[in-house]
């Protein structure tokens, strides 16, 4: 992928924006669902399943050639949100 001039490049990056709000968008729906299921808040935070997680996407990342340090890092923050937003929606029932 080679690009001409930063415009182009930003116009993909652009679209590629618009595609990952609707997976993250899709993720938060799972983790809404979640929250509904669990019947304790203590099961929110899954440190066995956390480390899981990021074991496996650090494969992912490697066979996809990208840092599994910058995915490690990302997907950590994700897990945070995640576990937030579970815990705000399971204090709510």
């Amino acid at each position: 992928m080679n690009y001409k001039n930063m415009e182009e490049l930003r116009k993909e990056l652009d679209l590629l924006d618009n595609e990952l709000i609707k997976l993250i968008a899709k993720r938060f729906k799972f983790i809404e669902q979640a929250a509904i299921i669990k019947d304790d808040i203590s099961k929110i935070r899954d440190n066995e399943r956390i480390e899981s997680i990021i074991e496996r996407l650090r494969n992912l990342a490697e066979i996809n050639e990208v840092s599994p340090d910058i995915v490690e890092k990302l997907w950590r923050y994700i897990i945070e949100l995640s576990i937030d937003l579970e815990k705000e929606i399971f204090s709510k029932k």
